[in-house]
């Protein structure tokens, strides 16, 4: 059996990661590609402790919240249903971040290097097929997120425009294949150069 591909959506927030990988993931299915959509943080144990600490429920140090995404993504690889079970079993996954948004969001404070060495823990275990990273300004960003109820804690211009900045750091500093796509335009549209990039992996 062929092993399923694993693509990750990355972006700051409001670039449309989950609805995109949402649409992707639909996409695939129609054209008889087996695929599930996921997503981190996850609904798992470790990862609804680690969405109170973003939502500001719960303080801590931003090493004790990057090691909380290690320790859900671990557990997202590893566990009986997890990534690895699915792509083995010939399931594609299409999944919302990944290593990648560790790297960006937590070296606001801390070094690059330090949290993507603290990262190739979950990479050795599994580096994704190809990362989509859906590209748009910060202030693009702000607008968007004006009509959510609530905010998380990197959820500010200042830190957005940061973000970004460290997702192509990022991307220079972890040798995976990328593609960079703009995101300023209608949806339909990025979610057809979405899927066309998706598919070269299926040729």
């Amino acid at each position: 059996m062929e092993r399923g591909k694993f693509i990750v959506l990355e972006g700051i927030d409001g670039s449309g990661k989950s609805t995109h990988a949402k649409l992707l993931c639909e996409a695939l299915r129609e054209r008889g590609i087996p695929c599930e959509h996921t997503f981190e943080p996850t609904d798992r144990p470790v990862g609804a402790l680690l969405r109170r600490y973003l939502k500001g429920e719960l303080k801590t140090c931003e090493r004790t919240i990057a090691g909380l995404f290690l320790s859900d993504r671990l557990d997202h690889i590893t566990h009986p249903e997890g990534l690895l079970a699915k792509l083995n079993a010939g399931i594609s996954i299409v999944c919302d971040r990944y290593y990648f948004s560790s790297i960006a969001y937590n070296c606001i404070s801390e070094s690059i290097e330090w949290v993507r060495n603290l990262n190739m823990a979950a990479r050795e275990l599994l580096a994704p097929d190809l990362v989509i990273f859906l590209n748009i300004p910060a202030e693009i960003m702000e607008k968007r997120l004006e009509r959510r109820d609530y905010k998380e804690i990197y959820e500010n211009l200042d830190n957005q425009r940061k973000v970004r900045a460290r997702y192509f750091e990022a991307f220079k500093a972890v040798d995976d294949p990328v593609a960079v796509i703009d995101c300023c335009r209608e949806k339909i549209d990025v979610a057809k150069d979405v899927l066309h990039t998706a598919l070269k992996l299926y040729k």
